[in-house]
């Protein structure tokens, strides 16, 4: 007897998360923690847990535990409220798939749509989702109940429960949209449940048996036994592996194991260590107790079954690289061969980047033998089937993922996801960016925003990823910030009134004013975009989100060590930074400014400051007064400026008589021989 496990089976990522939590959170609260209902669809397990110190509530009297963790089904928002007034610390544990469910339900039934939930009424998960409805929510089981509702006039969202089967589902959002003209449709049927059920079923179609184990009162668990009988291959499902009986087993070649999402490992180990028990019973021969059974994954062994067709996955170990091709071996009686083409989606120059001799890796079976009889393997095209459930989970859960950058093609940049990924360039960051060809050969963290398996089409964003870091960052920087600070920071945007820079997330206004000690023209003479500097804090206000920085601030106070520069009687030169009705004020150095006043301009009378001097002129100054405690001083211009002779007027004729000396009269002239020439001039 050959035993086969399906690919898929066991915990799901939102139960392995519930779990988890509830075990991490156990020593905060002294290994005493309560769970509303049990935390997951598990008997044996949830005995596990209630021996941890996690024990099922739901009655809100019952509540002496500090915590109480949400099951991963999920609750209605009455829950929450009750709990909080309990006074309890509530522990989220709600799959995040179920709170996708929950949230459209609520955004939707805000809107005055009428939600359409296709489930069990009586599941925990269902009435949590109905609960987040606002009284808008109807429950149906299938396409005969939901056609006894008439919804005409009305706005209809279709959501699902998580482990719905998917051609119900899409049947009804068929009948809806042929019958109804507004009607939005959700496929919120959870990726992990469609992938359980796609497994199980190939997996039943190969064996003679299937064993299906898992919590019997589990949905999902009891839609894996159903699909599987559906098959015609004999279904048997079981809580663990006390449930086993070994008549089953009797005469059967090959069975065939799943496990149901809320199913944990150990309960498949224990039921697949019986089996191997019962096998060895019937053979006869001593048991082993298990320790070296072989676990066998869908991927790996129904190759044992089916042979090696296109489109199975085995896995091989690289012995060989050649440039062209790669050699492996598959365990067969000749080698398969990984074209270098066949590598990375990425263009291969050297194979050696890609494997390694040794490496045991996943490959996908392209062809069955070549001319050289060869298996013809894919590496790409298995990284692509595991990269379709790791960008889906991504997509699901608004996981950050990492991928390289292969190429610049137009609109954005192509990305390795496993696959061909699409980075629109509006996409790659929360600025412009003008060269795309910088990132090519990165590693960049992004988020998948869509992704559709069939089309094999993921479309990712950056600028997500970068726009909550900054948020967090951001958030971060206004509760530290106070005025006074110093802090470093990054030129962002350059304004004819200043610049704004980046503190952490936060952008201040450095003015033009606070950029230097003297006037500032340009904010560009003084930062430039990218440039990282020191400011200072001048003003914090939190409510309306604005920060003044400072750059003058940080700079030594030229007054300090003026007084020995600028004495009294010293000769400075400077530049008119402006002017005023009393006079001009001219720059010595920055920082410093002295006062010329009007009267001390020119030596000439003049009527405004204008008429001996324009804003930009570099002069020459007297220094009269310097006052270093009041950062005064008085300059004079015309100090420095050569004093103009005064010139007297002309005399008159009276005037010229009365200036005329006369001279000593020798002895015999008369008056009028001394001064007849001058009189015959003014004649």
């Amino acid at each position: 007897m050959k035993i086969f496990k399906a690919q898929h089976a066991g915990f799901c990522f939102g139960v392995k998360n519930a779990v988890e939590m509830a075990e991490k959170n156990l020593p905060n609260y002294d290994n005493n923690i309560a769970s509303w209902g049990p935390l997951i669809h598990n008997p044996p397990e949830v005995n596990r847990l209630t021996n941890l110190g996690i024990i099922p509530r739901e009655n809100l009297d019952d509540i002496n535990e500090k915590a109480i963790l949400i099951r991963a089904h999920g609750v209605s928002p009455v829950i929450f409220k009750d709990l909080s007034i309990h006074n309890v610390d509530i522990i989220d544990c709600t799959c995040p798939f179920v709170s996708k469910v929950q949230n459209i339900a609520h955004d939707y039934g805000k809107k005055g749509y009428t939600i359409l939930i296709l489930g069990n009424k009586s599941h925990p998960e269902v009435i949590g989702i109905l609960g987040w409805s606002n009284d808008k929510g109807i429950v149906f089981a299938d396409l005969e109940e939901l056609k006894k509702y008439d919804f005409k006039d009305q706005k209809l969202c279709l959501v699902s429960q998580t482990t719905q089967n998917i051609d119900l589902f899409i049947k009804v959002e068929d009948y809806l949209k042929n019958k109804y003209k507004e009607v939005i449709v959700f496929n919120t049927i959870c990726s992990a449940t469609r992938k359980r059920q796609e497994a199980a079923i190939q997996l039943a179609n190969q064996v003679d048996l299937m064993i299906v184990v898992g919590g019997l009162n589990s949905a999902n668990t009891q839609k894996l036994a159903q699909l599987c009988n559906e098959t015609g291959c004999i279904t048997k499902l079981i809580e663990n592996a006390d449930s086993l009986q070994s008549k089953w087993l009797c005469g059967i070649k090959n069975v065939g194991l799943t496990a149901g999402a809320s199913t944990p490992d150990w309960i498949i180990k224990e039921v697949i260590k019986k089996m191997e028990e019962i096998k060895n019973e019937n053979l006869g021969s001593k048991v082993d107790g298990g320790d070296n059974m072989e676990m066998k994954d869908l991927a790996e062994s129904m190759d044992n079954l089916k042979g090696l067709e296109y489109g199975s996955i085995l896995t091989g170990t690289i012995v060989k690289i050649n440039n062209d091709e790669v050699l492996v071996d598959i365990g067969g009686k000749s080698e398969g061969i990984i074209p270098v083409s066949e590598l990375s989606y990425a263009k291969v120059e050297d194979p050696n980047k890609y494997v390694n001799v040794g490496d045991q890796i996943k490959l996908f079976v392209i062809k069955e033998e070549n001319n050289d009889g060869n298996v013809v393997l894919s590496k790409r095209r298995a990284d692509q089937l595991v990269a379709i459930e790791v960008l889906q989970k991504s997509f699901d859960t608004s996981e950050i993922i990492e991928a390289e950058v292969l190429e610049v093609v137009k609109g954005g940049l192509l990305v390795d996801v496993g696959m061909r990924g699409f980075l629109p360039a509006s996409l790659i960051d929360v600025a412009y960016v003008e060269d795309l060809n910088q990132y090519i050969g990165q590693k960049l963290r992004m988020k998948v925003i869509e992704f559709d398996q069939e089309a094999k089409k993921a479309v990712l964003s950056r600028k997500v990823v970068i726009e909550e870091e900054l948020e967090e960052v951001a958030k971060k920087t206004w509760e530290e910030l106070s005025e006074g600070q110093i802090k470093k920071g990054i030129v962002r945007r350059i304004t004819n009134f200043g610049a704004f820079i980046d503190i952490g997330g936060v952008d201040g206004l450095l003015h033009v004013s606070e950029m230097g000690l003297g006037r500032v023209e340009n904010p560009s003479a003084v930062v430039s975009e990218k440039d990282e500097i020191e400011v200072y804090v001048l003003s914090v206000d939190k409510d309306k989100k604005k920060v003044s920085l400072s750059l003058k601030k940080l700079l030594p106070n030229p007054w300090e060590n003026a007084a020995s520069k600028y004495s009294e009687g010293t000769i400075v030169k400077g530049k008119v930074v402006r002017t005023a009705s009393f006079g001009a004020f001219v720059e010595v150095e920055p920082g410093i400014d002295g006062l010329v006043h009007i009267s001390q301009m020119s030596w000439d009378r003049i009527d405004k400051p204008e008429d001996a001097v324009k804003v930009g002129q570099e002069v020459e100054a007297k220094v009269l007064e310097f006052d270093q405690e009041n950062k005064r001083m008085s300059l004079s211009i015309k100090d420095v400026l050569d004093k103009p002779e005064i010139k007297k007027p002309e005399a008159t004729k009276k005037e010229v008589v009365k200036q005329v000396e006369i001279e000593e009269v020798p002895s015999g002239c008369t008056i009028g021989d001394a001064i007849g020439n001058i009189l015959k001039e003014l004649k």
